[in-house]
């Protein structure tokens, strides 16, 4: 599995629109999206309009594969009409976590 994490800033006058894309992808988006796991939107305390997003797909290529599609620049490119700048982006494949403390306790 690979994961990805998005974290932005939506505008005041633009949260109804992203809710839309959500309704959108929910829809369409994510049938034509082959390997797409599923996605979660948390929004944060702190900060009006800060979020998270956690993106899962079955493998980095399946999850590149759509991010490189031209379909999903469109959406993206609807998608970041909404924020106030540039989503920060961190790539699943981090090294943390292989840190034992990240595991789960099973052997």
């Amino acid at each position: 599995m690979y994961g990805t994490i998005q974290r932005g800033r939506v505008k005041k006058d633009r949260v109804r629109e992203l809710m839309a894309l959500g309704k959108e992808w929910d829809d369409r988006g994510r049938k034509n999206a082959v390997g797409y796991i599923n996605s979660e939107m948390l929004w944060c305390d702190e900060g009006g309009g800060r979020f998270c997003m956690i993106i899962h797909f079955t493998s980095k290529e399946a999850y590149r594969k759509n991010a490189d599609s031209p379909e999903m620049d469109a959406f993206y490119r609807r998608l970041r009409a909404c924020l106030e700048e540039d989503p920060e982006w961190t790539d699943g494949t981090f090294t943390q976590w292989d840190s034992p403390y990240a595991q789960v306790p099973f052997e």
